[in-house]
Order: structure tokens, then C-alpha cells, then sequence
């Protein structure tokens, strides 16, 4: 389970981590951000709350988001987590 929050820190990403498209991801930390290579649904399990959502034709590019778990069933590709 992600424990580190990310909150008003003005600094970049500092490290990453390759999501692999239809493998759910529980991710080490929580996410300063989600970089999405080519457009596609991006399905997240958000840190506060635990509610999962699936945002329909996520455009690439980056996306501040803190998550805790990228779901299987996001169909965008070149998905990173960003630390």
C-alpha cells in the first residue's frame, strides 16, 4: 500500500516507474503525476478515499494525479508513474 504523500512540493519528478498496459499496478508511492504516451483510458485507484475511476480518452502528456494503483484495464499506452 502507497504511504508517501505528495503535497505542496514544488519540486519535479525524482523518479519513475514503467506501467505496463493490462497489469495492475500497485505503485511503491503515491504519484506526483502520470505521464500518458499515446491517448487511451487511464482506470485509477486515487489515494484519499480509495475510489477508483477510469477517465475515458486521457490525451498524452502529463496528468497531475496522485494514485496509489494504475488498474489492468487502462487501455492507454507508454504509461509512467511519476515520484
Amino acid at each position: 500500500m502507497a504511504t508517501t504523500k505528495v503535497t505542496n512540493q514544488p519540486r519535479s519528478a525524482v523518479e519513475a516507474q514503467t506501467i505496463t498496459a493490462s497489469t495492475t499496478a500497485t505503485l511503491s508511492n503515491l504519484t506526483r503525476a502520470i505521464y500518458v504516451g499515446t491517448a487511451g483510458n487511464l482506470s485509477v485507484k486515487f489515494s484519499s478515499g480509495g475510489s477508483t475511476i477510469t477517465f475515458s480518452n486521457v490525451s498524452n502528456g502529463y496528468h497531475p494525479l496522485q494514485v496509489e494503483v494504475v488498474n489492468g484495464t487502462t487501455t492507454a499506452d507508454g504509461v509512467i508513474a511519476l515520484f
